[in-house]
């Protein structure tokens, strides 16, 4: 993000968001099953989540609705581009879309969501008031005084967004590429085992009398 912290635009659908959810939250098995009955978030309870088998053909039926306030949003950004900036190779994270995925995750309410939520949402209001109005300089001086904070809150918020947004990010097709990431590509031809490879394997072949 700039110095003058331009505001965020929404980037991705919540289609795109909630698949987002569900692989970045696999390993915690997001969904799997469970249907919560969540707080209530301005005066309308959430009911319930997706289940096992999620619709998402019509995202604007999804069964709750966003939460995050835009100064929310906008902090969100600045955070997740101090995190993972613009690179010459790869866009930045609020570019990808990051914001609307934290957004979407703190909005769910399955478990490991709803245990989220407050550590995200009270760290980003925490926040909102230094980096929203401060300089390039002031804002990352704020920011890089997160992860070494005497502050349990800061550093719970920290690890939690830290975690999140480099998950997401390199869930992306242009995260993948970043890191030289080639899976799911088709192969033109197969050139088999390297020399050394054969080599060692005819070297415990022999070990074993075959």
């Amino acid at each position: 993000m700039s110095d003058d912290a331009s505001e965020y635009v929404s980037k991705i659908d919540r289609r795109t968001a909630l698949a987002w959810i569900g692989v970045v939250g696999a390993a915690t098995a997001v969904g799997a099953g469970v249907v919560v009955y969540g707080p209530k978030m301005g005066g309308e309870r959430i009911r319930h989540g997706y289940g096992t088998d999620p619709k998402l053909a019509k995202p604007e039926k999804a069964p709750w609705s966003r939460i995050m306030i835009q100064s929310q949003l906008q902090t969100a950004a600045i955070l997740a581009d101090f995190i993972l900036p613009a690179s010459a190779t790869a866009p930045s994270a609020s570019a990808l879309g990051v914001p609307d995925f934290i957004d979407e995750w703190v909005s769910a309410p399955y478990p490991d969501q709803l245990k989220d939520r407050p550590v995200i949402l009270n760290g980003l209001n925490a926040l909102s008031g230094r980096v929203l109005k401060a300089n390039g300089a002031e804002r990352a001086a704020a920011l890089k005084a997160l992860s070494g904070s005497a502050d349990p809150a800061a550093r719970a918020f920290w690890k939690t967004f830290r975690h999140l947004t480099i998950g997401a990010y390199y869930t992306t097709e242009a995260g993948s590429k970043d890191i030289g990431y080639i899976g799911n590509v088709a192969r033109t031809s197969d050139p088999g085992p390297s020399a050394e490879v054969k080599a060692a394997l005819e070297r415990e072949l022999k070990k074993l009398g075959l």
